[in-house]
Formats: structure tokens, C-alpha cells, sequence
């Protein structure tokens, strides 16, 4: 009789413990860093946004992407004003390298759309849209300033984050040595 001999060989085993060990360490510190980080980028593009009747700036939120496996994913700044899209400007999908402009393509608005706007402000609300479909609306990109003025305060908060993950780290290494 012969012997027969199973073995096998589990591939991958070092990765998923790496993965195990990186959610402990960097669960909480990522958590707080992305929750602190859309704050502050929220708080800044309010205050860049225009005044007007306060629905632009209220409308500016955080919001989380969720997470991937169990780390966070990360978060997202969306402005919910039906109108944002004409203050703030389209942007591309990754709008830190997006062109420089200062209007919007010249295209023509809903004359029941201006009518608040245009009568607080003193003016024919069709006038308004006339000017709007010959050389589009003005700018501001209230959501890419916000990012860019938060640059500091965001710097600040990966630091603690850095700073928190190599104390579990440290933590961690302590217990097992």
C-alpha cells in the first residue's frame, strides 16, 4: 500500500493578515480624519459661497463615501441648491487640474428661475436672461475654493491622523514584544 499524501498551499494568508492588522491601526484614526477633514472643507466653501437667500450655503454638506472593506472610504462635499451647478460652475471629475474660467457657456435659464433673483436685485428678469444666453453667468467655485483655502487646516489633520496610527502602531508593537 502506498501512502497517499494531501497538501495544500494557502496563497495570500500574509496580505489578508496585513489587511486585518491595517483596520485595526488605521480604523478610528482614518474615521475621524475624513469626518474632521469634510468639516473643515464644508465650513470654508460657506464661506466662500454667495449670500443671496442663505439656500446655497445651507446646502453644503459633507458626506461619507462609506468604506471599503472595513476602512473608510473617504468624503464627499455636495452642494444640494438646485441652482449650484450655475453658481459653482461644472467641473470635471477631478477639478484640482481642471482649466481655469471664470463664466458659464452662454445657454438660456428659465425666466421663472431669475424672477427672486432678479427682483431683489432691481432688474427685468428677462433682460437677465437674455444677457445670461449671450454671454453666460459668472462663477464661483465655491466647493474648489473651499478645498484650496482648507489646504493648512487639512495638512493639520493628517498629521494627528499620521500621528494616531503610529501610536497604535506603537501600542501594538509593546503587547506583542
Amino acid at each position: 500500500m502506498s501512502s497517499q499524501e494531501t497538501s495544500f498551499k494557502l496563497i495570500g494568508a500574509k496580505q489578508l493578515r496585513k489587511r486585518l492588522e491595517l483596520r485595526n491601526l488605521t480604523l478610528k484614526p482614518l474615521r475621524v480624519y475624513y469626518n474632521a477633514t469634510g468639516k473643515v472643507v464644508a465650513k470654508q466653501a460657506r464661506k466662500e459661497a454667495p449670500k443671496d437667500t442663505e439656500r446655497l450655503r445651507a446646502g453644503i454638506k459633507p458626506i461619507s463615501l462609506g468604506t471599503r472593506g472595513r476602512i473608510p472610504a473617504g468624503v464627499k462635499i455636495e452642494s444640494t441648491a438646485p441652482y449650484s451647478s450655475y453658481v459653482h460652475g461644472f467641473m470635471d471629475k477631478n477639478f484640482r487640474q481642471s482649466a481655469p474660467f471664470d463664466r458659464t457657456k452662454p445657454h438660456f435659464p428659465p425666466v421663472s428661475a431669475l424672477t427672486g433673483w432678479s427682483q431683489r436685485k432691481g432688474l427685468n428678469p428677462y433682460v437677465v436672461a437674455q444677457s445670461i444666453a449671450k454671454k453666460g453667468t459668472p462663477i464661483v467655485p465655491f466647493l474648489k475654493m473651499g478645498y484650496n483655502k482648507s489646504r493648512q487646516q487639512r495638512r493639520l489633520l493628517l498629521a494627528m491622523a499620521h500621528k494616531d496610527i503610529e501610536r497604535q502602531y506603537k501600542k501594538g508593537r509593546k503587547k506583542v514584544g
